[in-house]
């Protein structure tokens, strides 16, 4: 009896009974006083009217009881679209909910328990294989390194090089899967990107290309992990020089309201890839392979760790502008 009385079912039950036990009443009564009026040749205009009142106040309260009783389910409803890729441990509250729902709230916090599971998995599996790779990857560069120069032995080294790319960027994607960002402060994003340029100079210099930045004399305070921060930055220049011309520059700016922006003039991205291009793995029919296509998503996913926006615009006289949005401290 009890789990009736807990159930959807009952509590509608309950509360239509009540008023409807209500609305009997209040008709009895009103008749005895029609009755009692007609009897003493008063009019009973009064009563005529309070009916149709009547009427309007027992739709208001069962409107009210009906929403009442159906409030735990939109709750949940609420809850579970909500829970969006990444909420590691959300689950659906009970709270009130009526006893028919009960398991089915319980259903899918195990099925979310499942996916959780699967995922960690999924996340360890590619944190160690990517760590395990790492020591011979190393080796083999070395090795190759030693061998005689010769055409060869360069498209070894560029296949190990964009091997280890792969790997890092495994490494990154793991750590942003596990780890949501727990180091954030106050970091500068020009010098972020004076000491990123400055590092990949070397680099990128010997793929024929030049780096150039513009950033204001002031810092640029955003609220966020330095690390990530520089492995998106990383990721934008690199995929900046693969698609920029040789003998042509990559321009990195920073504007004091918080806009980190990576410019080249090479071929530009088509509108109707912009929409994918931040997608794990996705790379456009005939794009040279120069990676797993992880680096972009790899910075999208951290954009949205910081609340900021990402878009790829088209740089003019050519090429693709990638410009990060930070909201400001």
């Amino acid at each position: 009896m009890a789990h009736w009385r807990h159930s959807l079912e009952g509590k509608l039950i309950l509360r239509l009974a009540g008023i409807h036990a209500l609305a009997l009443a209040i008709g009895f009564l009103a008749l005895a006083q029609r009755h009692y009026l007609l009897r003493h040749g008063v009019s009973d205009t009064i009563v005529v009217w309070a009916f149709p009142l009547f009427a309007f106040a027992v739709l208001g309260v069962v409107i009210y009881t009906v929403r009442a009783s159906l409030r735990p389910l939109i709750a949940a409803s609420r809850q579970a679209a909500a829970i969006v890729p990444g909420a590691a441990g959300a689950r659906l509250e009970p709270g009130r909910a009526p006893a028919e729902i009960m398991p089915f709230i319980h259903a899918v916090n195990e099925a979310l328990e499942r996916l959780d599971q699967a995922f960690q998995a999924q996340r360890r599996f590619t944190a160690d294989a990517a760590h395990e790779l790492r020591t011979p990857l190393a080796i083999l560069t070395a090795g190759i390194e030693a061998l005689p120069p010769g055409e060869a032995v360069t498209k070894l080294g560029e296949d190990a090089a964009r091997m280890s790319r792969l790997v890092i960027q495994l490494l990154r994607v793991a750590r942003l899967d596990s780890q949501p960002l727990p180091q954030m402060q106050a970091v500068d994003l020009a010098q972020i990107a004076a000491e990123v340029g400055g590092h990949m100079a070397p680099w990128i210099y010997q793929q024929g290309r030049e780096v150039v930045l513009e950033a204001p004399d002031r810092p640029v305070l955003v609220h966020g992990d330095e690390e990530a921060l520089s492995g998106a930055l990383r990721n934008l220049i690199e995929n900046a020089v693969f698609h920029a011309p040789v003998g042509t520059e990559v321009l990195v700016t920073v504007l004091p309201e918080g806009r980190l922006s990576v410019i080249d003039h090479g071929a530009g991205v088509p509108p109707e890839h912009r929409a994918q291009l931040f997608e794990r793995f996705w790379r456009a029919h005939g794009m040279r392979r120069q990676g797993a296509g992880l680096g972009l998503s790899i910075v999208a996913a951290v954009a949205q760790a910081h609340g900021a926006s990402i878009m790829v615009e088209d740089t003019p006289g050519g090429g693709a502008t990638f410009t990060m949005d930070f909201p400001m401290r």
